[in-house]
């Protein structure tokens, strides 16, 4: 009976000296978190010694409870689903703790986080709107916010060895960290700035891009109504020159009864010319019906384009009291 009993707290010691060895294995080596189910495997790990990285795939709350260290570093990016990460017992971390590009990323927390032995780097989370560390007291490293805070609070903070850059939306007071760096907290440059838009990079490409494809279409539009503009004009000037040329031009002499045709002597030129030789056609007989009173008549030469014949009356003095026909026999 005894040996039995013996038997049995050697197998129960046994038993505890491999869940310890497994629980020292699961604290020592870097490990990555795609679930709630992964992050509760740390529960027993006051120290972790490797680095702590949140999966791109994770979604929901993300809690590490019971870790207080973590000698490596705490990752978390472009895990569009995530939308709360909550370390309540974290104090120090010796590596950089990277939160970037999480879209749906509303809250962090970290009250207890007191120290960070490298960077701290907090951007790209477009709704992310309140970020605070009640108890941060240094930081070894850079320490970089920029998004569309509305508000940043770090009322523990000593010292920060990195240069500080901190970026917020328009209601986002700079006073208080402004204050902090009067006390000499930021040991290697500091800036503070509100006014950030808050989107991603990604949509400050598209919109980007969409304003370039909205400007092309509107310069595709005017071309193509100044093209067509141009083509009515073109398509008018034409109709109106065939127009123009269809019909013959006549020159009306203001001090004659009748148009004469362009390229036709007048009488009143040929008469200032006297030292010229005229030569007179001859008048073409129009039917004995038709009396004109008149000495001289002169008729456009025949030509192969159709000629307008213009006749003209003499108003001067009457040479005989009767009319007779022209050219008649």
């Amino acid at each position: 009976m005894i040996v039995i009993y013996f038997l049995m707290i050697a197998g129960v010691w046994q038993r505890a000296v491999a869940d310890s060895d497994s629980d020292s294995d699961a604290c020592s080596s870097s490990v990555t978190i795609s679930s709630q189910s992964d992050a509760n495997k740390l529960s027993s790990c006051d120290t972790f010694d490797g680095s702590i990285t949140i999966s791109s795939s994770a979604s929901g709350v993300i809690t590490i409870n019971n870790v207080e260290e973590i000698k490596g570093a705490f990752i978390a990016e472009d895990a569009s689903g995530l939308t709360e990460i909550i370390t309540p017992d974290l104090d120090s971390v010796q590596g950089a703790v990277t939160l970037s590009n999480l879209n749906s990323l509303t809250t962090i927390t970290m009250a207890a986080l007191s120290q960070v032995s490298s960077s701290i780097i907090i951007t790209g989370n477009p709704r992310l709107k309140t970020l605070g560390f009640q108890d941060l007291e240094e930081v070894e490293g850079q320490l970089v916010l920029t998004g569309s805070f509305d508000s940043v609070s770090l009322p523990s903070l000593n010292q920060v060895k990195g240069q500080t850059m901190i970026t917020g939306s328009s209601s986002m007071s700079c006073s208080t960290l402004d204050n902090l760096k009067s006390e000499n907290v930021f040991k290697n440059g500091y800036s503070c700035s509100s006014g950030s838009s808050g989107l991603s990079p990604g949509a400050k490409g598209g919109i980007a891009a969409g304003a370039i494809v909205a400007v092309l279409l509107v310069v595709l539009i005017l071309w193509f109504v100044l093209r067509r503009r141009r083509q009515r004009q073109r398509t008018g000037g034409a109709q109106s020159t065939v127009s123009a040329s269809s019909t013959p031009s006549t020159v009306v002499a203001l001090d004659e009864k009748a148009p004469i045709p362009q390229g036709t002597t007048p009488p009143q030129e040929e008469a200032s010319h006297p030292g010229e030789q005229q030569t007179l056609l001859p008048r073409k007989p129009v039917g004995s019906a038709i009396f004109l009173d008149s000495r001289s008549i002169y008729e456009a030469p025949n030509g192969s384009a159709q000629v307008q014949e213009c006749h003209e009356l003499d108003a001067g003095p009457v040479l005989s009291s009767h009319q007779r026909p022209i050219n008649a026999d």
